[in-house]
């Protein structure tokens, strides 16, 4: 397990007394969907991390195609307005246009209420490791090392995450002692009005 500062407050903000829409960017771990049936929730796993989506990702040489193939496996319900999305290191494993691509195909699921949490990097030199997460509480995370060969990591620096994955701003930031940031990101004010 891993402690997390800034998870709890993720949680904090919600209106828990309406239906919330989660994104959950990974496998489905029983932690984490035990966790939330104390919410009324609706939970849309998207394993992006398969090697296989990956690695059909990185052939990919257009943006249009990169965004094609998003479409593709972000498949939600067109009405639907995302409260949460844990996108944990996957921000991490996307070059450049894929990040971009990626941007683009969550945005309209977005609205100034959405908040994200994940991790990225304190600098570019940190070496993230093939990790699975998951959530026990509020402020607590489960850790285990992934089972599949680690992919190609493309960090991104905050200035760079800022730019290309434009739809949300960063809230707040904890740097933790392997060197990787715990972040809190929110969507722009001026996405969505609902």
């Amino acid at each position: 397990m891993q402690p997390s500062k800034l998870l709890p407050s993720l949680f904090h903000s919600l209106d828990t007394d309406r239906w919330l829409n989660i994104l959950h960017v990974g496998a489905a771990l029983p932690e984490t969907v035990d966790f939330f049936s104390r919410f009324k929730c609706r939970i849309h796993f998207v394993d992006l991390f398969s090697e296989l989506v990956v690695r059909e990702l990185q052939q990919v040489s257009s943006f249009k195609e990169l965004h094609r193939q998003f479409e593709q496996l972000v498949t939600l319900p067109d009405d639907t307005r995302l409260d949460i999305c844990l996108f944990w290191d996957f921000l991490c494993y996307l070059d450049d246009p894929a990040l971009r691509a990626f941007n683009e195909v969550i945005r309209p699921y977005l609205y100034y209420r959405t908040r994200a949490y994940g991790f990225g990097v304190h600098h570019l030199a940190i070496r993230l490791e093939n990790k699975q997460y998951g959530i026990v509480e509020e402020d607590s995370l489960s850790v285990r090392l992934r089972q599949t060969k680690q992919l190609v990591t493309h960090p991104h620096s905050q200035v760079e995450m800022h730019e290309m994955f434009s739809c949300f701003d960063f809230e707040r930031g904890l740097l933790l002692p392997d060197g990787k940031l715990e972040l809190l990101l929110k969507a722009r004010d001026d996405i969505g009005d609902s």
